[in-house]
């Protein structure tokens, strides 16, 4: 079959960071307990069935539950934005800016809305 050994989707990565650690489903979800109660925020719960759903493609982590696995898995959060995609290192400012003009990168730097 062609295309078999495509690039892993985030949630496969995401359980092969988890075994790798040696952690079970339940054991994460333990971890992410801890959390919630210093924080006292729910989001920042990750049950062992949310995070198998995760890791399968059935649904995306929030922003919350992927700082619950950066800590649970001591992995630099931005790391694990990268895996879907974004990169917190970059400017969003200057993109976000010219899309919010109409118009693109050019547009926004035409119009000196960008970088200021």
């Amino acid at each position: 079959m062609e295309g078999a050994k495509a690039k892993a989707f985030p949630g496969q990565t995401l359980r092969r960071i988890r075994e790798a650690r040696g952690l079970t489903l339940k054991e994460v979800e333990a971890h992410s307990r801890r959390i919630f109660e210093v924080r006292h925020n729910p989001e920042y719960l990750l049950s062992a069935g949310r995070l198998s759903q995760v890791e399968n493609r059935a649904t995306l982590p929030s922003l919350y539950k992927l700082a619950t696995l950066s800590h649970v898995y001591r992995i630099p959060y931005t790391n694990l934005l990268l895996l879907y995609g974004i990169n917190a290192e970059e400017s969003p400012g200057e993109q976000l800016t010219s899309f919010a003009a109409g118009g693109g990168a050019e547009a926004g730097k035409q119009s000196g809305e960008v970088g200021t």
